[in-house]
């Protein structure tokens, strides 16, 4: 359980990490971030998850340095961890605004989230 608590918290911190690199893609580029410390397999899973191929979306590779980087402060210690196993996907949209939809995410919101992209100039995904 306490692996599970890790790794969720994790993928909420990618999703924030993600909505502040987006904006370079902002041309409707569909935008998939993801963990370096995931194995072949979870990334297929997660590319599964998505719904779509590695080759059809711009990915970022993102390390804990990185997350550290963005969440430090926000984010405790134990949040944080050593290593990165987040993802997060962004589909920019024509319409209907900031829609979010999250899994196995511990300690930020939805709302949270969204506001986050809306920040970062998003105002379809």
């Amino acid at each position: 359980m306490k692996f599970k608590k890790k790794v969720s918290s994790l993928l909420v911190a990618m999703t924030i990490v993600a909505s502040s690199i987006v904006p370079s893609f902002a041309d409707g580029t569909r935008v998939v971030t993801i963990g370096v410390n995931n194995t072949t397999e979870q990334r297929q899973k997660i590319f599964s998850y998505f719904g779509v191929k590695e080759n059809e979306v711009q990915v970022l590779e993102v390390n804990n340095k990185e997350e550290r980087e963005y969440l430090g402060g926000v984010a405790t210690e134990a949040q944080l961890g050593t290593k990165t196993y987040s993802c997060s996907y962004v589909e920019p949209t024509n319409s209907g605004g900031i829609n979010v939809k999250t899994a196995n995410i511990t300690w930020v919101t939805s709302s949270m989230v969204a506001s986050t992209l809306s920040t970062a100039g998003m105002t379809n995904a």
